[in-house]
């Protein structure tokens, strides 16, 4: 019997879906890590005022790169599909191509921040537009590194998306401090964030530089029509994804007073700690998924197990929210006014817990390119939207409201999913 459940123990440890999960996790909490030092650091060193400048600035970047990851989402889904039927060329020839794009895409994006560069720094209350152009250069290298990291993600480069994470935090960290000393003040973050970025890409060429060293004696074509007739709703269901956990905070921050608003940040940041510890999950099923749909093999007991992975820590912390609200608080906030959101704790995390199992399943239906069947989440952020706008009385109206539309919208992918079963 022990044998047994030894040797279950090791085929479960050794599946992809959970070494893999496992190791972009350990990446992400050692990143996490070397951020949250990172920013510790800027925090103590730089005086209030530059720190502001540095903290809204940060935002900007986080706002202008979601996009992103709509985009790491197609190269993903593609890239994956042409290395499991062995089509190098192709592969190649996409790489190629949305290298071309992306190019592109960051000029404008560039070009976009330099003609606002004066009004932002106006509405920021910046002294130099420098900030924002640098902001603009940043923003660009995330769409790049999208490109790689969907091809490393493909390749299943588990371990080395791990590393990148940690060698990228380590690089934001060490020069932060070293353009801190050198008297850069706010630029000295932005510079931090550029140096990750830098090393980010130039790293991330290594393990698929066999594209550019095979010699091709044709130009492999690729089928833009079916990438494009998916990139456009895709990237339209994870915006929608997203808008889940962020429409929140953002009609809170309208409708609230500014204290208030203060309050249900703190709430939602330590909520989404659930999400954090689950979003490697679907990360790594998403090409696992492709590669099997892709050559015939069966991926449907992926979605089961992903779930599962998500269902049992995101269910033990939601319990431990419940049973140890104002613990939480103290541990995440510091306590002070803040045990008010004690009470909406344990909500918050059940509203976070489907939200990462919706993830799963927007990831699931995306892999397999069933993108009918992702309507519905986009049906549901418009939804919260609408709901959020007539009814905010309280914290808990806004909670219950989040938790109902993804309970809907979770029950929809499941109907769909009961379907597909049926089909195949």
């Amino acid at each position: 019997m022990i044998n047994k459940t030894i040797t279950i123990g090791k085929k479960f440890l050794g599946h992809e879906l959970v070494s893999g999960t496992a190791f972009v996790f350990a990446g992400s909490i050692t990143g996490n890590v070397l951020a949250f030092l990172f920013n510790l650091f800027l925090a103590r060193s730089l005086s209030y005022a530059d720190y502001a400048i540095f903290a809204s600035l940060l935002s900007v970047i986080t706002l202008a790169s979601i996009p992103a990851g709509s985009i790491s989402t197609v190269i993903v889904k593609f890239a994956t599909r042409f290395f499991s039927r062995n089509e190098i060329d192709k592969a190649k020839a996409f790489y190629g191509e949305s290298a071309q794009l992306i190019f592109v895409i960051g000029v404008i994006i560039f070009i976009a921040f330099a003609v606002v560069s004066v009004p932002l720094k106006n509405f920021l209350h910046i002294e130099s537009v420098w900030y924002i152009l640098l902001v603009g250069i940043n923003v660009a290298f995330v769409y790049f590194i999208a490109l790689n990291s969907g091809f490393l993600q493909s390749l299943l480069k588990f371990p080395y998306i791990s590393f990148l994470n940690v060698a990228g935090n380590l690089a934001k960290l060490l020069f932060g401090i070293f353009f801190v000393v050198l008297g850069f003040k706010a630029f000295a973050g932005l510079l931090g964030i550029f140096a990750m970025s830098f090393f980010g890409l130039m790293l991330g060429f290594f393990p698929i530089r066999f594209l550019f060293q095979k010699k091709t004696s044709r130009k492999e074509s690729i089928p833009k029509k079916e990438i494009l007739t998916y990139a456009i709703p895709a990237s339209i269901a994870v915006l929608a994804l997203t808008s889940l956990t962020s429409v929140d905070v953002i009609l809170v921050k309208h409708f609230f007073s500014a204290h208030e608003a203060g309050f249900y940040a703190g709430l939602s940041l330590i909520g989404k700690v659930i999400f954090y510890f689950t979003a490697p999950i679907p990360l790594v099923m998403f090409p696992l998924i492709v590669k099997r749909h892709s050559i015939g093999k069966n991926y449907v007991y992926l979605l089961f197990l992903a779930l599962f992975l998500v269902f049992v820590p995101s269910f033990a912390v939601t319990i431990f929210y419940f049973l140890f609200p104002s613990l939480v608080v103290n541990i995440f906030l510091g306590g002070r006014d803040y045990q008010e959101i004690a009470q909406y704790l344990g909500m918050f995390g059940i509203f976070i817990t489907l939200f990462s199992m919706l993830n799963v399943c927007v990831n699931f239906f995306l892999s397999i390119g069933n993108i009918k069947a992702t309507s519905i989440v986009i049906f549901g952020a418009i939804l919260q939207i609408i709901l959020l706008t007539l009814f905010h009385a309280n914290f808990a109206q806004v909670i219950q409201i989040s938790v109902a539309v993804c309970l809907m919208v979770l029950v929809g992918f499941l109907w769909n999913f009961y379907r597909l079963l049926k089909s195949l």
